[in-house]
C-alpha cells in the first residue's frame, strides 16, 4: 500500500512540474530495488577441490609453452623438504609479490644468477604464483645449460597442501595474486592483490 501512495505522490509532483524531485525519487527507488536484489543473489563459493583442479588445468595449459622443462609437484617438494634434501628454491616473482609471502629459504633470480657455480650440484626449483613465469625462467636457464625444475601450480598449489609461507613479519597465510579471478588459494589462505 505504501508503494501505491508513493506512486500517487510522485505523479502529483510530476504533474505540478517538480521534475527534480521526481528524478530523485526514481533514483532512490532504483537504488533500493537494486540493493535488495543484490542481497538475494547467490554468492558462489568454490570448493578447495574445484580450485585445485582449476590451478592444475591452468598450469597444464601454460606448460605447453615450455614443454622441455621438467616439473615437480608441491607434494614432491614438501616430501624432499621433510627428508632434509638440499634444495635451492628460486622465487621468480617481483619484489612486491615476495613482500607478501615466499617459501622459507627461497632466493631471488638475481641471487641465484650471481653465482651459478655455487648451485651447480644442487636441485634447483623455481616457482611463481601458478608456474608460468617460473616455467619460462626454467626454460631460459635450461638454454644456458642449467637444470631448473618448475614447481607445478607454484604458490597457489602450495597453499592447498598447507605449505609454509613467510614474510618479513614471520609465518603468514597470504599469497599475492593478480586479481579477484585468481582467488584460487586454499580456504586457509588469503589471496591479496
Amino acid at each position: 500500500m505504501k508503494l501505491y501512495h508513493l506512486y500517487i505522490r510522485v505523479n502529483r509532483a510530476k504533474a505540478r512540474g517538480f521534475k527534480p524531485i521526481y528524478q530523485m525519487v526514481i533514483a532512490v527507488g532504483v537504488f533500493v530495488l537494486s540493493t535488495i536484489s543484490l542481497g538475494y543473489q547467490k554468492v558462489e563459493t568454490r570448493s578447495d577441490q574445484w580450485k585445485q583442479d582449476k590451478i592444475m588445468a591452468m598450469y597444464r595449459r601454460y606448460a605447453t609453452d615450455f614443454p622441455q622443462v621438467q616439473g615437480i609437484t608441491v607434494s614432491e617438494l614438501q616430501q624432499l623438504q621433510r627428508q632434509g634434501q638440499e634444495l635451492i628454491l628460486v622465487d621468480v616473482r617481483s619484489p612486491e609479490e615476495r613482500a607478501v609471502s615466499f617459501i622459507s629459504g627461497a632466493i631471488t633470480t638475481e641471487e641465484f644468477e650471481r653465482d651459478l657455480q655455487q648451485y651447480q650440484d644442487s636441485m634447483v626449483i623455481a616457482y611463481c604464483t601458478i608456474g608460468y613465469r617460473s616455467g619460462k625462467y626454467a626454460q631460459k636457464m635450461q638454454q644456458q645449460g642449467i637444470t631448473v625444475l618448475n614447481l607445478e601450480g607454484s604458490l597457489l598449489a602450495w597453499s592447498h597442501i598447507q605449505g609454509r609461507l613467510i614474510n618479513a613479519m614471520g609465518v603468514t597465510n597470504k599469497v599475492h595474486v593478480f586479481g579477484r579471478q585468481w582467488q584460487l588459494t586454499s580456504e586457509d589462505y588469503q589471496a591479496v592483490w
